[in-house]
Parts: structure tokens; C-alpha cells; sequence
């Protein structure tokens, strides 16, 4: 009885155990493996992008098989992606799932610079944003605004731009500010000073070197250069110059080399002497019309062409003189002439030459030339201008000429 009993227990474990070998057995041998995470989570707005699959069965692949069945859509919530393979009444499956959420903050655009210039003492002026969050849209009104700048102070500080979007997603962008001091450019007439800018290119006062040094000087400029050797205050060696020369009209007018009766060009006389120091004046007369761009680029490339020609020639790039207060017949303005002078001082940084700030000499405080320094016509020095300028010219040298 008993065996009897023990085999129909036998034979029923071994259905069982057959049943679920013929059930289980597709998911046994049927291999479905996907590449890359099982869980995904996407940007709002991002597309999904399969990362693929690979399914074999005893090693053989049947990856072409594989049923792919996608319910994710472009709105937040959670889906899933199935992965199947059927036999006969079987199905084997895969699941990845996939999660859309907001994962990116507001952009923040700003308008006018990143980095903007404040002059000391006045006000700064916000030039405005705007943030834009791809889910919840126009943020702009939510977005504080903090900064740290004090403007009686100079020194660089930031406006700080932060908004939060629905989902707590945070943005933060930076306007840097930077508080300086007045530029000449921006002075009046009689408080223009070129005091604190580009210190390291101008010439600081010096001892006296006499007239040892300053014979070792060639001087090119225009019919103020003529005048001071003329005048008996510059030895024709040392005198290049020509009446109405300019930082344009130097590139094809001849001028007088003195010393020789020689007439040329600028870059010619140059190649040809290649002189030891050399002051260059690019000319008052350009002031009356010239551009200011076209000032720039003209100066530039005649300095560019004597270091070229004449790499030991030390220049140095002397200021524009001043005016006398008054009606003059060339319709000359101060204030132009203090704006080409900051920018010969921007070249002289710019090309690692000295500048010669002989302004400061020949003006009053009224920032015009000082009258016992220039003639009737407000623009040419008397002989109390010449004695002054080189003075100054001798005490503000080359040390190490």
C-alpha cells in the first residue's frame, strides 16, 4: 500500500516538475539583455533616444526578433519601454523605464554686456534680463536681482541674477561690474589729466641730462618742429619736419631732413638713418578733421613701419601741444585734442614705446595753452614755449640713454 502510495507521489512530482521545465524553460534559454540603464530619466523636452537591446537563444541571436513597444511621450510623467520575444504560447520581456521630469533651471539672458564699466560717483543703471523656463515660460518677473557694488569706491563687484522654476530647478548668472575712475576721455577741458593711466609707459621726471641728451633726440612733427630749429632751439641734425604733418599725411609727404637738404618720406628717412631716439608728433593739424579711427589705424601702422625698418630706434610718442583759449583760423578744439592724446598714450602701451606728456608743461589750469607760451594764432609756441618744451624734454628722458 504504502509503494503504491509513494509512487503516485513520485509520478506527480515528476508532471510538476516537467510542467514548469516546459513553462519556465523559454526564459531559461531566451536571453534578452538591454544595453544601457534599465531606469532613464530625461530633461523635459529631451527626446528619448534608444540605448539598445541584444537577445539570443542557445548564443544564437535573434536580436532582429525583438518586439519593442514605447509608450513615452514628450510630457513629464513614467513609461516604459517593452522588450518581448514569443514562443509558441510563451512570452519573454524586457522592461526599461523611463521617467520625464523637469531637470533644468530657467535660462537667463541679459541684456547689453557681461562686463560693463561704471565711472566712479555716478549711478549704474540696470540694462535689464529676462528668464525663460521651457516648462513654466516667462520667468522674468520672478527672478531677484542682488548686488554688491558700492559706487563711491573703485574696484570690480557682481550683479547676481536667480530665479527658481516650478520644480525648484535654480539659475544663476553674473554681471560683472567694474567701478573706475574717470576717463580722460570723458573729462573737461580743465580738468583733463592723463594722471593714473598707463603710468608705466610715461616718462616720470627726471635729473636734468642737458643737452648731451637731448642732441641725441630726433624730433619729427610739424611746423612747431620747423619753428624750433628755426627758431634756434633744435639743430638741424635733429629736426624732421614739415608744416601740417599728420599721423595720415607721414606716409607719402616728404618731409625736410634739415641736417642733410634732403627731402623724403618719414619710413625712407628712417630705413636710410635709422636714428638712436626718436620723439614722434603725430601733428595738431589732423585734429581739425580727421577721425578718430582713422588717426588710430594711420599712427599704428607708421609706428609698426619704423620698428620694422629700424628695430633699435627708441620712439617715443610725445602728446599733441594744447591751444591757446580763443578763436584760432584752423577751427582747432581742445577737447579733440585731449581725446587724440589719450589714445597716442593707449599706443604707447599698446606697442611698449614711452610717452611724453609735454601738455602738462605748455597748459594753464584752465586746461589751454598758457598765453606767454603760444603766438597770436593760438596753436604755434613763442620762444618761452620752445625753452619750456625742451626743458621738459630733458627732464623727463630715457634714464637709461
Amino acid at each position: 500500500m504504502k509503494r503504491k502510495r509513494l509512487k503516485k507521489v513520485v509520478l506527480i512530482v515528476l508532471v510538476l516538475i516537467s510542467f514548469l521545465l516546459i513553462f519556465f524553460s523559454p526564459f531559461l534559454i531566451i536571453n534578452i539583455k538591454l544595453i544601457g540603464n534599465k531606469e532613464m530619466n530625461l530633461d523635459y523636452g529631451e527626446k528619448y533616444s534608444e540605448p539598445g537591446y541584444k537577445a539570443s537563444i542557445f548564443n544564437k541571436d535573434i536580436t532582429d526578433k525583438i518586439k519593442v513597444k514605447s509608450n513615452v511621450k514628450d510630457s513629464i510623467g513614467k513609461y516604459e519601454v517593452t522588450y518581448s520575444y514569443k514562443v509558441l504560447f510563451y512570452i519573454v520581456k524586457r522592461v526599461r523605464k523611463v521617467v520625464v521630469s523637469d531637470l533644468t533651471g530657467p535660462e537667463i539672458t541679459l541684456k547689453g554686456e557681461k562686463e560693463v564699466s561704471v565711472t566712479i560717483n555716478t549711478k549704474y543703471d540696470e540694462a535689464g534680463f529676462e528668464a525663460i523656463d521651457k516648462l513654466d515660460g516667462d520667468l522674468t518677473d520672478k527672478v531677484k536681482v542682488t548686488n554688491n557694488i558700492d559706487i563711491t569706491k573703485l574696484g570690480e563687484y557682481e550683479v547676481k541674477y536667480e530665479v527658481k522654476d516650478k520644480a525648484g530647478n535654480k539659475s544663476t548668472l553674473l554681471r560683472r561690474v567694474t567701478v573706475e575712475r574717470l576717463k580722460p576721455t570723458q573729462m573737461s577741458i580743465a580738468e583733463f589729466k592723463l594722471d593714473g593711466w598707463y603710468d608705466d609707459v610715461k616718462l616720470k621726471q627726471t635729473k636734468n641730462y642737458g643737452d648731451e641728451y637731448f642732441n641725441k633726440i630726433v624730433m619729427v612733427g610739424d611746423s612747431n618742429t620747423m619753428h624750433m630749429y628755426q627758431d634756434g632751439y633744435l639743430n638741424a641734425n635733429n629736426a624732421w619736419a614739415v608744416p601740417c604733418l599728420h599721423a595720415e599725411s607721414m606716409h607719402n609727404t616728404n618731409i625736410n631732413i634739415y641736417g642733410t637738404g634732403e627731402e623724403m618720406k618719414l619710413i625712407d628717412a628712417v630705413s636710410k638713418y635709422k636714428p638712436n631716439i626718436m620723439i614722434l608728433n603725430f601733428g595738431t593739424f589732423s585734429t581739425e578733421w580727421i577721425s578718430e579711427t582713422t588717426f588710430i589705424s594711420k599712427a599704428n601702422l607708421m609706428i609698426e613701419q619704423i620698428k620694422e625698418k629700424s628695430p633699435n630706434t627708441k620712439i617715443i610718442l610725445i602728446s599733441l601741444f594744447p591751444i591757446r583759449k580763443g578763436e584760432n583760423i584752423n577751427n582747432f578744439r581742445q577737447n579733440i585734442i585731449n581725446r587724440f592724446n589719450f589714445r597716442i598714450l593707449e599706443m604707447a602701451d599698446k606697442y611698449d614705446l614711452k610717452y611724453l606728456d609735454a601738455e602738462e608743461a605748455l597748459k594753464d589750469s584752465d586746461g589751454y595753452g598758457k598765453d606767454e607760451y603760444f603766438k597770436d594764432d593760438k596753436f604755434h609756441l613763442t620762444g618761452n614755449g620752445y625753452r619750456v618744451l625742451k626743458e621738459y624734454i630733458k627732464t623727463h628722458a630715457l634714464e637709461e640713454s
